[in-house]
């Protein structure tokens, strides 16, 4: 007996199937007042477990298998938002923008003080060129942590600063280009009122040449009468 070796296998509570997946309970998970973890009664630990595993995938770039576990918690439990913002940064990762985005808004709406979702969204709305947008996201970023006490805040100054710079250049180029246009404009009205003045030179030049032929008419006609009535005298 005294050699007997203890076995290492957590015990398992007998029938724990009908315990857990009693009526009520069932119920109340349909009803969204129990998560699926909470009804399967999975451990605080086992699910940190699996995302210590899921966030050694996306470190290895191995999202693929990122994304199957950080899906499966987030059916598991999806009130915890670090979960959805974990899978809104392997979408990132991927350049899958929309459904980043999709999970970061998931997870500021669970939790409105989570700074990486911010962050990632905000680098999310830099990539779709809305600036203005992630510029807002990086500025709640600071405000939730004024004193950069957390990396990410050093990081959400690094891209406000870069959403800075775009938003400038674009502006820069949206005022070029109405500069470029007034001269376009301006040089069309030049160039129209130019034409204005050709055309006035050429309708006097024609109304100078018309008055002369009309003078050189009548004198020709004057000419003939004159040697009309000069034959009427001879002949009398």
């Amino acid at each position: 007996m005294a050699n007997e070796k203890k076995s290492n296998k957590p015990e398992v509570t007998p029938n724990y199937e009908q315990i857990l997946y009693t009526p009520d309970r069932v119920q109340h998970w349909v009803n969204g007042e129990l998560t699926l973890q909470q009804l399967t009664a999975i451990s605080g630990p086992e699910m940190l477990q699996m995302a210590i595993t899921g966030f050694r995938m996306y470190e290895h770039g191995r999202y693929s298998e990122a994304k199957m576990i950080f899906h499966g918690l987030v059916t598991l439990n999806p009130k915890e938002s670090y979960f959805l913002t974990a899978l809104g940064a392997v979408y990132l990762a991927e350049e899958d923008l929309d459904e980043a985005k999709r999970f970061l808004d998931l997870s500021i709406q669970v939790n409105p003080k989570e700074l990486a979702a911010f962050v990632n969204r905000g680098e999310v709305q830099l990539r779709q060129g809305k600036v203005l947008e992630a510029a807002q996201d990086f500025t709640k970023v600071v405000e939730l942590d004024p004193e950069a006490k957390d990396p990410l805040t050093m990081r959400a100054k690094v891209l406000a600063a870069a959403a800075l710079e775009t938003l400038e250049s674009t502006q820069n180029k949206d005022n070029s280009k109405v500069q470029d246009k007034s001269k376009v404009q301006d040089k069309s009205k030049v160039q129209d009122k130019s034409k204005v003045q050709d055309k006035s030179k050429v309708q006097d030049k024609s109304k100078v040449q018309d008055k002369s032929k009309v003078q050189d008419k009548s004198k020709v006609e004057g000419q003939g009468q004159g040697q009309a009535v000069a034959v009427a005298m001879k002949k009398k």
